[in-house]
């Protein structure tokens, strides 16, 4: 039999087994929880005609749906037949049985998750012969081609399947290299993560440093979810990740799951990639070409080198830049619940109220007890008079200094002192702007070594308390990780760049404050029949003056009206870089 299914879930096999986003799952007491909302592809059950299967109820869950509330990108996602306008289940049923076109809610497409006979035939090869021979791939392409769903199948196969007659492998370890559309941790930042757990939901649930199911083993901010604002620093992010992955994993197999950006520099990183990790096996998810792309690649690979169909979607109701905001949204308001302390039952949970009403941490930057060195800016090298209108509101990325040498690609010059052995001392260029913020200068654009250093989550800047000298910081990291940074005696530093811009967070007010009505995708207004036409008007201008004096307190939210229009030169302005891209004229 087959099926699909729609909506949050959890599986259990009482008796024979059954095949899920290419995990083979068996007759066990775990239950595997299932993310499948419809705007994405959802995966297939297969199960043998003797198999027994129970199905439960996420209620648990039922706070990620709660989003909706102050977000329309998390609305109409689930079973909507038995939901309310915010994505709620009135009836308290987590997941629907789509039989056929007419069991989907109304005005969406559902997707099946089809792995092509290609596709099936390249997982079986990578399945790991025996315990000692365990493989490193890479996986590359284009755009949308199905790369991190292709590197999903592959590590819950890895995870669960049986290899000649062995067990399956317990980890599989992800390097995950696109900053752009992370499949473990927030975007912006690349990451090394061990996979314990198949992987039955998409990226916005499971977004956090701190999942159970998923160790973070160590991580990088590139400060920006695209590689070309620093394609030096993105070499030397991945390299320490894989040496990290030597030490400690090296006996588990390896998936690395790189950008899609595949022309001119792009091209370049990728042939360092190959050329110093030297992988295993590569794979190319795309048999359109370009041919000279794939040419290079090939002539970089010095083992085995594939080019597998993509599977683009063909219908999508989210963007790429859609699902960031729904990822990073997901990333701060999830916290880990501990339902059971005698069985220490950890599970991912969200908390569904707007993020103005989150306690904010109070950082000191001044004085003694001083919780942070400084704040240094990636890419665009704004003036110390600009840097407290530069942060407030923005997302930086939350650094830890493991050692001093962190900073020498800053410093040019360090002091030699013979009181530690003449060892190098190097003395970091802190300056104070106007406010009392510490600024780290960094006049030739360099960036902290990620030998020395590691992210340990992002920052929201809620606001700046010049008067006490202190941060409003909005961060999932909880304060005991920071705590102990400090007591044992390392250092904390905010690193800005290009992240994308939080306007998710600056409207969750105001989405939570409106009725359901007026939030709908498509806003329907429906008047009375007895009502006059001037009483319907009245109430539609007493509504937007309302609206009006809502958006008026909130910081950095416009609301354009009818045909209104911003004026001319209010965009912002965007410089196109070279992209490595040679003049073929």
């Amino acid at each position: 039999m087959r099926f699909v299914i729609l909506g949050s879930f959890g599986i259990r096999v009482v008796d024979g087994e059954l095949t899920l986003a290419g995990a083979t799952l068996r007759a066990a007491e775990d239950i595997f929880w299932v993310f499948a909302p419809h705007c994405v592809a959802l995966p297939v059950v297969r199960t043998t005609q003797d198999t027994r299967l129970e199905l439960h109820n996420d209620p648990e869950l039922n706070n990620l749906r709660k989003l909706g509330r102050l977000s329309p990108l998390f609305r109409r996602i689930w079973n909507e037949p038995s939901e309310a306008a915010d994505g709620i289940a009135t009836s308290g049923q987590t997941f629907q049985f789509i039989g056929s076109s007419l069991d989907a809610p109304r005005r969406c497409v559902i997707q099946e998750l089809v792995s092509p006979p290609e596709w099936n035939k390249k997982l079986a090869s990578l399945l790991p012969p025996s315990r000692t021979s365990h493989r490193t791939t890479l996986v590359c392409g284009p755009k949308s081609t199905g790369k991190s769903t292709f590197s999903r199948l592959l590590t819950n196969r890895l995870l669960t399947s049986l290899s000649n007659g062995e067990s399956p492998v317990k980890r599989v370890a992800v390097l995950d290299l696109d900053p752009g559309q992370p499949e473990y941790a927030p975007p912006g930042t690349l990451s090394l993560v061990c996979v314990s757990n198949p992987n039955f939901g998409v990226p916005f649930t499971h977004a956090a440093f701190d999942d159970p199911s998923n160790t973070i083993l160590r991580s990088h901010s590139l400060a920006s979810v695209t590689p070309a604002s620093a394609p030096s620093l993105f070499i030397s992010c991945a390299i320490d990740l894989y040496n990290t992955y030597q030490r400690s994993l090296r006996t588990y197999p390896l998936i690395i799951n790189t950008p899609g950006w595949i022309l001119g520099t792009g091209l370049d990183l990728l042939v360092e990639l190959i050329t110093r990790i030297r992988p295993a096996e590569v794979i190319y998810m795309s048999q359109d070409g370009p041919a000279d792309v794939v040419d290079v690649l090939k002539s970089a690979t010095r083992n085995s080198f594939s080019v597998l169909p993509s599977q683009p979607s063909e219908f999508t109701s989210r963007t790429a830049a859609h699902f960031r905001s729904m990822q990073m949204m997901s990333y701060y308001h999830s916290h880990i619940d501990i339902k059971d302390k005698s069985l220490q039952l950890r599970r991912l949970t969200w908390a569904a109220h707007a993020i103005t009403s989150t306690r904010p941490l109070v950082v000191s930057y001044h004085g003694r007890n001083s919780g942070l060195l400084g704040i240094i800016s990636y890419d665009y090298q704004c003036t110390p008079e600009l840097l407290a209108a530069s942060i407030n509101g923005s997302i930086l990325a939350i650094v830890e200094i493991e050692e001093p040498k962190a900073f020498q690609q800053l410093v040019m010059t360090p002091e030699i002192t013979v009181e530690h052995d003449n060892t190098k001392i190097w003395q970091v260029p802190v300056t104070r702007t106007k406010e009392g913020l510490p600024f780290i200068s960094n006049t030739n654009d360099a960036t902290l070594d990620p030998r020395y250093c590691k992210t340990i989550g992002l920052a929201l800047i809620r606001g700046i308390d010049m008067k006490r000298k202190c941060l409003h910081v909005i961060t999932p990291t909880p304060y005991a990780s920071l705590e102990k940074i400090k007591i044992e005696g390392r250092d904390i530093v905010f690193v800005h760049g290009r992240f994308d811009t939080p306007h998710w967070a600056y409207t969750e007010d105001l989405f939570a404050k409106s009725s359901q009505d007026e939030l709908t995708d498509k806003e329907v207004h429906i008047t009375d029949e007895e009502t006059s036409e001037d009483e319907a008007e009245q109430e539609t201008t007493q509504r937007r003056r309302t609206e009006h004096a809502v958006t008026s307190t909130v910081p950095w939210i416009e609301i354009l009206e009818g045909n209104q229009k911003r004026p001319v030169g209010s965009r912002v302005w965007r410089v196109r870089r070279d992209l490595g891209r040679q003049n073929t004229d």
